[in-house]
């Protein structure tokens, strides 16, 4: 199988292939500055590949300089009523992912956004994966997920060993706690563990107090998830060098006092405005099925990340019966139901509102 070059993977990308993950850095011999660098490496799961502890995600990615010399590539694909779960469309998804990024393979192949199990029950998703690491197409296969508690808990089943070799999750100094023996027995089974939306929110950039720290709330942040011994890497979202240096420098960091020290006070500073997106217990207070996490998180990646692009575009995909236009005339059981005093239905419809193109 071919190795990817810089100039070959870069010409992937500019041919208009940024909204691929970069699933990380393979070591090189060649370094172009000493610091901030990556220091330490891991195997991610059984999957025979080695990673940095700190990804490269190019969800956001504008900039195609900014992606390094020889990469670990992961791609995902996304499946709803346009696009079914049928091994021809799955393999014409594989193969244009490919021409555009100009290989004959990639590293790993993701279902985007997994939900439920569903999907890899189905007979075509587990025929295909197989068949394409039988063809050299994909070395390792797997999913990411915004619902933890069910896919975490279930992809360790047997039925799954042939297709779930490696997982993209949240886990955050916020949110990460109620996960852990799940991502522990999936580590069991040698399932390699990426984490995300390890910066609980991103709401670091409009608190004054988070300016300008020696050690910035983004690496300390960084440094808490990677202090569990059963996450491989966290995957980063990086479109200028400045984030590229910040994030990196994280990179085998010891966690300190003063970095715990850092993560209560912006815990206590986002208290009141941060949507845990993962614990879903006002969902169950929903009597019209709104789905507000997924509404929630499009919020997230528009006003605190900055990526309208990406909230616009994840919101437009939501099925209209469970967009919030219910909301308008309910009552709100939702906001009483949440463990953290949220004003749920008022975020629901705000949200609605700047969202809707």
């Amino acid at each position: 199988m071919r190795r990817l070059t810089r100039r070959r993977f870069i010409a992937g990308l500019a041919a208009g292939a940024a909204g691929a993950a970069l699933g990380g850095c393979e070591k090189s011999g060649e370094t172009a500055k000493e610091a901030p660098r990556i220091r330490r490496y891991a195997a991610l799961g059984d999957t025979g590949i080695e990673v940095s502890d700190v990804i490269f995600g190019a969800g956001a990615l504008h900039n195609p300089a900014i992606v390094r010399d020889r990469a670990v590539i992961i791609t995902k694909q996304g499946f709803s009523r346009r696009h079914p779960a049928d091994t021809q469309t799955i393999a014409r998804t594989l193969e244009r992912s490919l021409r555009r990024l100009q290989t004959d393979y990639v590293d790993g192949l993701f279902i985007h956004s997994m939900d439920t199990m569903e999907a890899l029950r189905n007979d075509d998703v587990m025929e295909s994966f197989i068949r394409f690491k039988e063809q050299g197409k994909v070395r390792f296969t797997g999913f990411s997920t915004h619902n933890e508690r069910t896919c975490l808990a279930e992809c360790v089943k047997p039925r799954y060993d042939s297709v779930v070799d490696a997982v993209m999750f949240r886990y955050n100094h916020m949110e990460g706690r109620p996960f852990e023996p799940m991502v522990a027995a999936m580590r069991r089974k040698g399932i390699g563990t990426i984490a995300m939306k390890t910066l609980a929110g991103g709401k670091q950039g409009g608190l004054r107090e988070f300016v300008g720290k020696a050690r910035s709330y983004e690496q300390a942040a960084i440094g808490w998830v990677l202090a569990n011994r059963h996450i491989d890497c966290a995957v980063m979202s990086m479109d200028t060098f400045s984030l590229v240096d910040d994030f990196v420098a994280a990179s085998g960091m010891k966690l300190e006092r003063d970095d715990l020290s850092l993560l209560h006070k912006y815990r206590d500073a986002v208290d009141s405005t941060y949507c845990r997106v993962t614990c879903n217990v006002c969902e169950s207070a929903c009597p019209h099925g709104v789905a507000i996490s997924d509404v929630m998180r499009c919020e997230m990646y528009y006003r605190d990340y900055g990526h309208e692009k990406k909230a616009l575009a994840t919101y437009a995909a939501l099925p209209a019966e469970v967009k919030p236009a219910a909301c308008r005339s309910c009552a709100g059981d939702c906001a009483g139901a949440c463990p953290h005093k949220l004003p749920v239905r008022d975020r629901l419809l705000a949200a609605d509102g700047f969202l809707t193109a």
